[in-house]
């Protein structure tokens, strides 16, 4: 056994709780031999404590173990650029297909075999960052990019007032999401695996960027981007705002324009309004706008691709004005509930959602509920949340009260969206020719406007999707022109600050399969109580996504279970949006 897998073996020991004193001298030593091991503990750390799977039982000596650990590594990190930005994308996508092939639902999976799913998950995550920090450290494969430089009069301004105004889907590299309006930390590099962020800066600049992006800020003035794609706009009195990449200097002239870095750190700018002054990445721009050496100027309608292998190039490209992006995605942008002592909320109050691009709050009371009219579970019955010690109506948690842990779980689903109406249980000869899923029927017809129409909610744990459980949602009734929508990432995932933990329920399990709502409400159950802590998921459903026309009046919708892996959707509270004024 190497060095790189003994200590993937003792960090693993150590981040579940179980390394002794002699484990944690052993991996002290790894860590004072070796930079790359001691960069790869701190990452893995972060990551798992970000995401609770950190014991928190650990013992002091551990915590100062710790705290030992990260003050060893330098303030600044290296840029993540070129080929490890896909080495990351693959570390991503092994770790959440290995989390989905071997952890088994909280529901049914025991202590043993969730501890076993567990150590897996962190050898992998382990073991995969350890393939990159050694890529970079004993390949000699170093990013070949410069690292942008303060200038200085820039240090004057590195107590930033930069700030994320707005997230749609990001997410980030080993982290969860930063809150909204958080100032961002100059000379840090961050990390955006996908997704958009805003970015304001304190002269009303901003910035969205698309993962995959590598950037940071290095001043108020000031964002430097490694790799990916930034749209800014820079209104009347944010002029001279500059967008540094590797190849580059872009200095604002009052406009909007968007810069591209690709992996080589060829540089695309198009200018949609206004102007942009361009400079060779190694010229001077400190002087602001009365530096005119060596500068390419692009005006509205103009584009050009920047290259800097053996001599600094500039080429026309063709102008697409559709890679701007003006504003944020339309979609749920957050939710209150009333918050008990202990940190959880159980009863919603209101929902944020951006809709046309303008952001609006409403109060449960003015939601459109709903009404369950069709049930068929699939491999999962456990298909209803009730309050700790609740005997009431089964159906209230998705029906009539507003909690958050409670609702009609785990419908039935397909790996196909439909196609053609579904089969409902009243209209099907015998229940077991009824369509899997569930059908809900708005207690008022909505109406479909601009930006998501229904709000859709699902309870989730850490060991599930971070990105919520994928469904379909259809027609009840297919015309012309309709089709289903599978949602696949939520806009408040787990990694969302804005997912917010739930108290404890008890799940009902069914002793025979529910094929209708009536076996639903009447069928013999067992009660389980559940001791893992759930947060609250929502996503916004278009109806336009659907093929409705605008000012369409839908009665119902039916969602299925995407059965992409052996997670099953949670819907604890859907409802209709009001008709737009």
């Amino acid at each position: 056994m190497n060095a790189q897998e003994r200590f993937a073996e003792l960090w693993t020991d150590y981040l579940e709780g179980e390394l002794g004193e002699a484990g944690i001298a052993e991996l002290r030593e790894l860590l004072d031999a070796d930079a790359a091991l001691l960069k790869l503990a701190t990452d893995t750390y972060q990551m798992h404590h970000l995401l609770g799977l950190v014991v928190e039982e650990s013992p002091e000596r551990q915590d100062k173990f710790v705290r030992d650990t990260l003050s060893r590594l330098p303030e600044e990190s290296e840029s993540f650029v070129g080929s490890v930005m896909d080495q990351l994308k693959n570390v991503g996508r092994t770790t959440q297909s290995s989390s989905e092939s071997q952890f088994t639902s909280p529901a049914h999976g025991s202590g043993d075999t969730k501890r076993i799913a567990f150590r897996g998950v962190l050898a992998i995550v382990a073991l995969s960052l350890l393939a990159i920090v050694c890529y970079s450290f004993w390949s000699g494969a170093r990013p070949s990019i410069t690292k942008n430089e303060v200038r200085p009069h820039d240090e004057a301004t590195l107590n930033s007032d930069v700030r994320f105004a707005s997230l749609a889907h990001a997410e980030f590299f080993g982290e969860l999401l930063p809150a909204v309006n958080s100032v961002l930390t100059p000379r840090r590099d961050y990390v955006l695996m996908s997704g958009l962020v805003e970015v304001r800066f304190p002269a009303g600049a901003s910035a969205i960027l698309e993962g995959p992006a590598v950037f940071r800020v290095l001043s108020n003035e000031c964002l430097a981007l490694d790799v990916g794609r930034c749209s800014v706009h820079a209104p009347e009195g944010a002029e001279g705002f500059r967008v540094e990449t590797p190849v580059t200097h872009v200095v604002d002239r009052g406009t909007r324009f968007t810069v591209s870095v690709a992996e080589t750190s060829e540089t695309e700018v198009q200018v949609i309004e206004g102007a942009a002054d361009v400079y060779e990445s190694s010229r001077d721009t400190s002087r602001g706008a009365d530096s005119t050496a060596d500068e390419i100027r692009l005006t509205d309608g103009e584009a050009r691709k920047f290259a800097n292998v053996q001599a600094f190039a500039a080429d026309t490209i063709s102008f697409d004005a559709s890679v701007f992006r003006h504003g944020m995605p339309d979609r749920i942008v957050g939710y209150q509930a009333a918050m008990a002592e202990d940190g959880t909320v159980s009863e919603l109050q209101s929902v944020t959602v951006q809709r046309g691009g303008r952001a609006q709050t409403f109060r449960v009371s003015d939601l459109i509920g709903v009404k369950v009219i069709h049930f068929r579970a699939g491999e999962n019955n456990a298909n209803v949340a009730v309050p700790v010690g609740y005997e009431g109506d089964r159906l209230a948690g998705l029906e009539s009260d507003r909690f958050l842990h409670t609702g009609v779980l785990n419908p039935g689903g397909s790996v196909e969206p439909l196609f053609a109406s579904p089969i409902l249980a009243g209209d099907a000869t015998d229940h077991g020719d009824s369509t899997p899923g569930m059908a809900v029927r708005f207690q008022n017809a909505i109406v479909n406007a601009a930006g998501p129409d229904v709000v859709f909610f699902e309870l989730q744990t850490v060991v599930n999707p971070p990105n919520g459980d994928a469904f379909h949602v259809s027609p009840l009734r297919f015309d012309d022109g309709l089709r289903s929508l599978t949602i696949r990432k939520y806009d408040i995932a787990m990694t969302s600050r804005e997912a917010l933990s739930l108290p404890r329920f008890d799940l009902l399990f069914f002793q025979e399969s529910a094929t209708s709502v009536e076996s639903l409400v009447t069928g013999s159950v067992d009660r389980r109580p559940q001791t893992l802590q759930f947060r609250a998921l929502a996503v916004g459903i278009d109806l336009s996504d659907m093929g409705y026309a605008d000012g369409a009046t839908v009665e119902g919708l039916f969602f299925q279970d995407a059965l992409d892996d052996k997670h099953f959707v949670d819907p604890v509270f859907i409802a209709g949006l009001p008709n737009a004024e």
